[in-house]
């Protein structure tokens, strides 16, 4: 039995489970700053280097930048921007009162650094690199604010810098490796649905090639074994051997066609008759009550699969027309092999007239030329009759 392997926990955790994420962190790190700021308060001075004793009012101000940096940061998958101008202004806040102190070293080292870092890194992933680059560029701006501050805040002043570009880089790496990907998928997407369209109009064709002759051939034979039922029986019975052919041909070949799409094959390997098929063709429209004289002009040989499948269907659109529509007893068919090419022509001498609109046959048999990038003309002829004419390309590639 087959596994399929489990998705990676970060790819199963959805946009509002990292917003969480980020809410619990800042509820556990805001504290813990806070904590850590009034010790500074307490323990100004711890190493003797002559920091002076912070005020109250001071003390306020740490706490309050601690504050939003934990607000900005629980932020920051929502709102990338404004959660950036919160810490630049905190931050600046803090440095130009708290700047001498030891608690602004305390709110700068880890919050301040962290929090700039976690903000550039989500604003380079989910924006242009324009406004990406605003965002790092006020991180910067806040790390100039270092060197405003004590002597041991300038000697840290390069870490929220450093920081701050690799936040950004890496940031806008994933990025761009997830804008990839998503081109990919909606690409891949596309070809899905563009083969899903062609096979489906492949299939559709071929249905209508195959139903639409045989029930072409089964009316007419049916209507004229009902009109000579009474007076010629012989004439009756003979049209319904006909019916009972050309049925049984029908649902082999059906039968076929419904077989290989039930195992999932491709369109492209259902059941194709082919150019040598085109005897039981002729007999078909012949029992159907239509005489079809058959030439052939030039070498016959085997052509590609393609080529064949074309040439048949159009022949038997071509016939199919001949008996629904021309009311004639009679056609010619010829089959021209050329060196580079394959021509076809149908001709009655029907009743002729223009193309019925709204028909799908010989807009199927123009699709399958222009596939081949063959020549296809279809239409009545001065005097009387129809012909079609179609010629395919034998070096050129289906498109």
């Amino acid at each position: 039995m087959d596994f399929e392997p489990a998705r990676p926990l970060t790819k199963r955790l959805r946009p509002g489970h990292w917003v969480a994420l980020d809410v619990v962190v800042a509820l556990v790190a805001t504290p813990i700053a806070g904590v850590r700021v009034v010790n500074a308060y307490h323990h100004y001075d711890p190493h003797g280097r002559g920091y002076p004793e912070p005020s109250a009012g001071e003390l306020g101000v740490a706490l309050a930048a601690v504050v939003l940096l934990g607000l900005a940061f629980a932020a920051r998958r929502v709102w990338p921007l404004p959660a950036a101008g919160t810490i630049l202004a905190a931050w600046l806040v803090v440095v130009a009162v708290d700047g001498r102190l030891t608690i602004a070293l305390v709110v700068g080292g880890p919050f301040v650094v962290l929090a700039t870092m976690a903000v550039v890194y989500v604003a380079a992933i989910r924006y242009r690199p324009r406004s990406g680059l605003v965002v790092l560029g006020s991180a910067l701006v806040g790390s100039a604010a270092w060197w405003f501050g004590s002597a041991e805040l300038r000697r840290n002043g390069w870490l929220p810098v450093l920081f701050s570009v690799c936040a950004w880089a890496v940031g806008y790496a994933a990025g761009r490796h997830r804008a990839y990907a998503a081109e990919v998928r909606e690409h891949h997407a596309h070809v899905v649905r563009s083969e899903f369209a062609e096979e489906r109009l492949r299939i559709a064709r071929e249905v209508h090639d195959v139903v639409a002759h045989s029930l072409g051939v089964v009316n007419v034979q049916a209507g004229y074994g009902g009109f000579v039922l009474d007076t010629r029986p012989e004439e009756a019975r003979a049209a319904l051997a006909a019916i009972r052919a050309t049925s049984r041909d029908t649902i082999h070949e059906m039968r076929g066609l419904l077989g290989v799409l039930r195992a999932g094959a491709p369109a492209d390997r259902l059941p194709a008759p082919g150019l040598a098929d085109l005897g039981s063709l002729v007999e078909q429209t012949t029992r159907a009550g239509v005489r079809v004289d058959l030439i052939v002009v030039g070498d016959p040989r085997e052509l590609p699969a393609g080529i064949e499948l074309s040439a048949y269907r159009i022949v038997q659109e071509a016939l199919t027309n001949v008996v629904r529509h021309a009311h004639t007893r009679a056609a010619r068919l010829e089959v021209t092999y050329r060196e580079d090419e394959l021509a076809i022509e149908v001709v009655d001498r029907g009743r002729g007239g223009p193309i019925a609109p709204g028909g799908h046959g010989l807009a199927g048999v123009r699709e399958r030329v222009g596939l081949y990038g063959g020549e296809f003309s279809a239409g009545p002829l001065p005097e009387r009759g129809f012909r079609v004419a179609a010629v395919l390309p034998l070096a050129g590639r289906a498109r």
